[in-house]
């Protein structure tokens, strides 16, 4: 398959991945960056998250285990929108739409996404996901 998987550096495709989300009937997230913003600013939590919870979009997102991030699982309705915690953290988020898989590194050094439409690898990460989501505390 030519351009199953892409390099697509910077800010601005960083937010064109998850503007791509907009596009999907369900979307799964691995959230564990605690310092997103120093790479993508107030864009997620004020511009892109209102939109994709506003929408059709049906959602899990799985981030790391914090006080903060508790009281955002609080705003969630546990059905459209699920929330889960990890113990860990990490500087990158897992991304998966209806047809594609991406990595995004939250490196302010030298941001990126890794965007994956190959449907057998988008396939694993999806079975990968779910394993990691019941395995996640509520």
């Amino acid at each position: 398959m030519i351009n199953a998987v892409t390099l697509l550096p910077g800010e601005k495709a960083i937010k064109f991945v998850y503007e791509r989300m907009l596009s999907s009937k369900v979307g799964d997230f691995v959230c564990l960056s605690e310092n997103y913003a120093q790479v993508i600013g107030d864009w997620y939590d004020n511009d892109f998250a209102p939109r994709l919870f506003a929408s059709g979009v049906k959602t899990r997102e799985i981030v790391t285990d914090n006080q903060g991030n508790r009281e955002y699982g609080k705003t969630k309705d546990g059905a459209k929108n699920q929330v889960r915690f990890l113990g860990e953290k990490a500087e990158s988020d897992l991304v998966l739409g209806d047809d594609f898989a991406a990595i995004i590194s939250f490196n302010p050094a030298s941001p990126y996404a890794v965007v994956i439409e190959d449907p057998t690898i988008i396939q694993s990460v999806k079975v990968w996901f779910d394993a990691i989501w019941q395995s996640s505390a509520r």
